[in-house]
């Protein structure tokens, strides 16, 4: 759970771009007036599609209803103070503010980035598509303008998720529950204990954290933060096995 939502690299997302593509590029080239009313349903028809594609596809937004078991759960441990030994990680700190110096960076060349686009399609592709008499031509055109921007849009994502996906997810504040881990302050991280079975696991006793990282399609790499380590670690364990004898009963 480093940070995954939405990912333009899923093929379902590439095909519904594509298609998408080709749809602004026929209506555009034969049905202009009728481009604001296209637009209008398109955003409609996008959002309820990405929606879908997104929670079928993201397990981050599948298991969001393990939240509540967990949460509910009999507490085994809380850690209330981890925030004093994350600050005190100054390489993780380090990282951490290298990843949103990044991010911000990749924000503002985006935003430059969108002002380009609008400028370059008012004042120049307007102009050159106004000149081209075949519609056919036109059509080809604007697929090409549009796979092209694509093209730009789909390395600036990429650029911007390998930032976002290379640093563990730190909570302030957590406990540990008979059914996973999960977060007591803003960050979001919870960990169903389906997941931790197979997770590998390993600890820092220098910066006093237990680090788990996803070994499975559930996306995740946290670090808890602990004065007392071995027993955070412990209690992973614990939870582990109450799952591993709920699967073989489960199977029996």
């Amino acid at each position: 759970m480093s940070s995954t939502g939405y990912n333009p690299f899923n093929w379902k997302f590439v095909l519904l771009s594509q298609v998408m593509m080709i749809l602004f590029s026929l209506v555009l080239s034969f049905f202009p007036k009728y481009f604001i009313e296209f637009y209008i349903l398109y955003i409609l028809v996008y959002l309820g599609i990405t929606s879908v594609i997104m929670m079928r596809s993201n397990p981050l937004l599948r298991e969001r209803r393990s939240l509540g078991e967990i949460a509910n759960a009999r507490t085994l441990y809380e850690e209330k103070k981890a925030s004093e030994l994350v600050n005190k990680d100054e390489e993780y700190l380090k990282e951490t503010t290298e990843v949103m110096k990044k991010n911000f960076s990749s924000m503002g060349i985006m935003f430059l980035y969108m002002i380009i686009l609008v400028l370059i399609y008012n004042y120049v592709i307007i102009r050159f598509v106004t000149n081209i008499d075949n519609t056919l031509y036109k059509f080809g055109f604007f697929v090409l303008y549009f796979e092209l921007l694509y093209g730009v849009s789909f390395l600036m994502n990429r650029r911007v998720l390998k930032f976002q996906t290379n640093i563990p997810m730190a909570p302030t504040s957590y406990k540990i529950t008979e059914k996973g881990v999960i977060a007591t302050d803003r960050s979001g991280v919870f960990l169903p204990s389906k997941y931790l079975v197979d997770a590998q696991i390993s600890q820092n006793r220098d910066k006093k954290y237990v680090e788990i990282k996803s070994s499975s399609k559930f996306p995740f790499h946290v670090r808890l933060y602990s004065q007392d380590i071995d027993k955070v670690a412990e209690l992973i364990e614990r939870v582990k096995k109450i799952e591993l004898k709920k699967q073989s009963s489960a199977e029996s």
